[in-house]
This record gives C-alpha cells, sequence and structure tokens, in this order.
C-alpha cells in the first residue's frame, strides 16, 4: 500500500448542508474508500483560508487515488481538492539512491551551452 496526503476547500454548499443537517462525513467517505480497499490513517477538518479538510490514507495505486478523488470532484461540494503520493523515510532514501546512480548522467543546461 502507498500513503497518499488528500487537501481540499470546501465551498459554501458543503458549509450550508453540514450547518442544515451535520453529519460524520468519515463515515459516509468510507463507503466509498472501502470500495478502493482504503484505509484513513487520519482524516481531519481544519481553518486556515488554504484548505479545510486533510487526510492521510492508504491506498494500493495512484489510479485508485485519481478514481477516487474524481468521485469527490463531482460531488461539487469543493472549490479544490487535490492528493498527492507521500513516502516514509526509507522509501525516500530509496528514491535517492536511485537519483544518486542516475545522476552521473544528467547534464545542466549550462554545461550543455559551454561544450557547444
Amino acid at each position: 500500500m502507498n500513503t497518499y496526503i488528500i487537501f481540499g476547500k470546501a465551498n459554501s454548499e458543503y458549509a450550508s448542508g453540514m450547518i442544515n443537517k451535520p453529519q460524520d462525513r468519515l463515515s459516509i467517505v468510507k463507503k466509498v474508500t472501502d470500495q478502493f480497499d482504503m484505509n484513513f490513517r487520519e482524516f481531519l477538518f481544519t481553518n486556515t483560508e488554504s484548505f479545510t479538510v486533510f487526510c492521510v490514507l492508504d491506498a494500493k495505486s495512484d489510479e485508485d487515488m485519481e478514481a477516487f478523488m474524481q468521485i469527490i470532484r463531482a460531488s461539487g461540494t469543493w472549490s479544490t481538492f487535490f492528493w498527492t503520493r507521500a513516502f516514509d523515510s526509507m522509501e525516500h532514501m530509496k528514491i535517492c539512491e536511485k537519483a544518486k546512480t542516475s545522476m552521473a548522467a544528467y547534464v545542466t543546461t549550462m554545461q550543455a551551452a559551454e561544450n557547444s
């Protein structure tokens, strides 16, 4: 399973719905994520200007995440909604090791200009 971070900003329609009928959104959203075998680690609401929901979850693939996000975006109750893949410390180290191995093949634009 991969780790993903979701963050988004609800619109006024979302706020209206929650004020008119307060509800536990996690139990509702979980019905969808269960279809993708996703697991929430965190499901948080914030009071920042940038985003109003922040989640950390595990999912099998980027494709599953994007399919889930399409469902959320289609609801029409979000002004913005994004996801990103997250890497733990060991995963990040392996990525850096791969970059180190491949770095010798990279030529910067300045090096290319100097050699021509």
